[in-house]
């Protein structure tokens, strides 16, 4: 069982910090293993496999540590709204917007989620006060992510409107969702992540089913294959349970600031495995980021 976090929380330790970066860099690469997996599978498809895989590693790991679900209908609330909300709704939601919408404004538009993680949280926990220190960190990040992207993307605001508004949602869940765990969520890490996978993927197969879609014809590309493996072992499976032990001990504020090293880690993987080159622009927007997450998450929560 979880303890229920002091109001000032407890202090970022070295774990944290690392177990931060790790989901940093899980998510980072999920949005290129995306991009890959959509080019052979339907972005419904792709969303259900990742979570399938995600559950049964998450479940599987579950009962075999002798573990049991809770049977307290609050607590399959809480799996519920934090499958749906934290997984499944923004799953899709990005998979369609990135069959649209190019990656430089994808990040510009979820690096809005820590914005509005701040605000929510401002106004539901009394211990996560909108301080200047915060505000500074998530400005000067919110301006990094836009010039490390290039400030041109921003030209392409309003068109493919519908696929914007689909990244703009996701972002508002993932916020949602952080909140709501800081506040509401008392289960341990592990449950957490297994119900919540469970009830989602549950919840997604049955969407797939009533959709009429051709499982039988979806192209098992070795790619489509790996996107889904990778996506549900990685990017959900494991990012999941360090996601339910993170919000609690780092409250919602701080633990949002992964949005903003989503981009910084996309950039890095990109010069570490496919030789891109950054300007010196970009890499001043690096480290702008870098120092305007410093701030906000360290900064004083009271």
């Amino acid at each position: 069982m979880t303890s229920t976090p002091t109001s000032e929380g407890p202090r970022p330790g070295l774990r944290d910090l690392l177990l931060w970066g790790a989901l940093a860099a899980a998510w980072s690469s999920s949005y290129v293993v995306i991009k890959l997996g959509v080019a052979d599978l339907d972005p419904m498809l792709l969303v259900a496999g990742r979570m399938l895989v995600g559950a049964l590693v998450l479940t599987g790991v579950f009962f075999a540590l002798g573990q049991r679900l809770s049977r307290r209908p609050g607590d399959w609330l809480s799996y519920g709204v934090t499958g749906l909300l934290g997984s499944v709704v923004p799953f899709l939601l990005i998979t369609h917007g990135e069959t649209v919408v190019e990656s430089a404004l994808a990040a510009i538009l979820m690096g809005l989620s820590p914005v509005a993680t701040a605000g929510i949280a401002a106004c539901v926990l009394p211990d996560e006060r909108l301080t200047r220190p915060v505000l500074l960190g998530l400005g000067g990040a919110l301006v990094g992510v836009t010039l490390l992207a290039g400030p041109s993307a921003l030209l392409g605001l309003g068109t493919e409107l519908a696929g914007q508004v689909a990244i703009l949602g996701a972002a508002l869940c993932y916020a949602l969702s952080t909140v709501y765990i800081r506040r509401c969520v008392r289960r341990p890490p592990l449950e957490m992540a297994a119900g919540s996978a469970l009830v989602g993927t549950a919840v997604l197969l049955g969407a797939v089913a009533l959709s009429g879609a051709r499982v039988e014809a979806a192209a098992l590309t070795h790619t489509a294959l790996g996107a889904v493996l990778y996506l549900g072992l990685v990017s959900t499976a494991a990012a999941n349970l360090v996601y339910f032990h993170l919000v609690p001990r780092l409250g919602a504020t701080r633990m949002s600031q992964v949005n903003f090293a989503v981009p910084v880690g996309g950039a890095l993987l990109g010069v570490l495995l496919l030789g891109e080159d950054l300007s010196p622009l970009q890499w001043g927007a690096l480290g702008v980021i870098i120092a305007s997450v410093w701030l906000s998450t360290t900064a004083r929560r009271g």
